[in-house]
């Protein structure tokens, strides 16, 4: 076993230096997130985009996250590496004010939530490497929250410039942000100078199907989440066709959103470390069910207020959950590949959701209500199978008893507690 090489006062140290950055680089995500998810597709949408369009701005996140069982070969190895990916991911927004057209939105989605996907099994490994495992919910609670108030304040603010500046002038701007906080990623230290072994895409998916807590928690999140994906380009819909919205509008409801997430973050973190992630799943998977069926019926903006805010709330439980419960079925050593394979399923799950309901929608064979109780239906199966999930034997990692210095984990499989 290793045994700690500083100070109980510098090892608290090293933690709140890393959370400090991680904070900083969680802002520029949330700046950046919060006008893709929240703007971009209505901005779209009144530039001309049919609703296959918006279908494809919806599949952007799952196309990177299926392409994402290639992080183990082209993702990130280190801090810095880990700065270069999302800075570039961030600051490919900045094209939409040379070419603001509805097909360059599509591309820009895709490059910067593959720069997300790419980053996120090295992060949640960097994590495990950087903070204990006691700590871990509220770490990743901490880091949620930064992101999200973020959001809440770039939503708010991103539509106002939006309805004054223009969309894509707009979306640009909060890409410049993203870009400058990710080089906080640099700072980030880490116990080991040696870089992790790569993993390639097969390896990724073995290391989900190698353990069967992670394999049936992402069946059922394929189903909880493919109904909410689904859903997402009809949300447009109801914003632009059946309320006639404007963006700023469309902002508040972003803000609600992304307010309602950044409080429920810490509660989240907290309830994960005391009760477990698979709580944390089966509750907030029941919130999220409810935010869908607002949506589908709601016949005023107020209600759409209410799905925004049990929306955020479900959206961070599923953040904390899904890391929580990774992080504690798998090594360290294991964790980017399973975490890679995680993204690959939901993935290729995204792609075909989001396809589905539009693809309904424009042969007639469903309307924008009845598509999205439908939707309704495929979610509520996963917060069934959530309910009747049983916790497995945790797999401690160990790894932040090793001296702080910079670099990123080495690839030592941790001691189990």
């Amino acid at each position: 076993m290793f045994r700690p090489t500083f100070s109980p006062t510098e090892s608290q140290r090293a933690i709140g230096r890393n959370l400090a950055l991680d904070l900083v680089g969680a802002i520029g995500l949330g700046v950046t997130m919060a006008l893709i998810t929240a703007l971009l597709p209505t901005i779209a949408r009144r530039g001309g985009l049919e609703p296959l369009g918006l279908s494809a701005l919806a599949a952007a996140p799952f196309v990177a996250n299926f392409l994402g069982a290639f992080a183990g070969r082209f993702g990130p190895r280190s801090s810095r590496e880990l700065a270069g990916i999302r800075a570039a991911g961030a600051g490919a927004l900045v094209l939409l004010v040379v070419a603001p057209l509805p097909a360059v939105m599509v591309i820009v989605s895709v490059l910067f939530w593959l720069s997300v996907s790419f980053a996120g099994p090295f992060q949640l490994r960097l994590w495990g490497s950087m903070y204990p495992s006691r700590l871990r919910g509220r770490v990743v609670g901490a880091i949620g929250m930064g992101r999200a108030a973020a959001g809440a304040a770039a939503a708010f603010a991103g539509g106002l410039i939006a309805d004054r500046l223009g969309g894509p002038p707009a979306v640009a701007l909060a890409g410049v942000v993203g870009l400058l906080c990710a080089l906080a990623y640099v700072g980030l230290h880490a116990p080991t100078a040696e870089r992790p072994r790569g993993f390639s895409a097969r390896e990724s998916i073995r290391a989900l199907q190698d353990r069967p807590i992670l394999a049936r928690m992402a069946l059922a999140q394929g189903f909880y989440g493919g109904g909410l994906i689904a859903a997402a380009p009809l949300f447009a819909l109801v914003y632009v066709d059946r309320m006639d919205l404007s963006l700023a509008d469309v902002g508040l409801i972003g803000i609600l959103t992304a307010a309602s997430t950044t409080i429920a973050f810490p509660l989240w973190g907290a309830v994960a470390d005391r009760h477990g992630p698979l709580t944390v799943l089966k509750v907030g998977g029941s919130i999220g069910l409810s935010s869908l069926i607002a949506y589908a019926v709601a016949p005023h903006v107020a209600v759409l207020w209410i799905g925004a805010l049990a929306a955020g709330t479900a959206s961070a439980s599923i953040d904390v959950g899904i890391a929580a419960v990774v992080s504690e079925q798998t090594p360290l050593v294991d964790r980017a590949a399973a975490m890679a394979g995680w993204n690959a399923f939901t993935g290729a799950r995204g792609i075909v959701a989001a396809f589905l309901m539009t693809s309904l929608l424009q042969l007639g064979v469903v309307g924008v209500t009845s598509g999205l109780l439908i939707c309704a239906g495929a979610t509520a199966i996963g917060v069934v199978m959530y309910a009747r999930a049983r916790p497995g034997v945790p797999v401690e990692s160990r790894a932040w008893e090793l001296g702080s210095v910079r670099g990123s984990p080495a690839p030592v499989r941790p001691t189990p507690s």
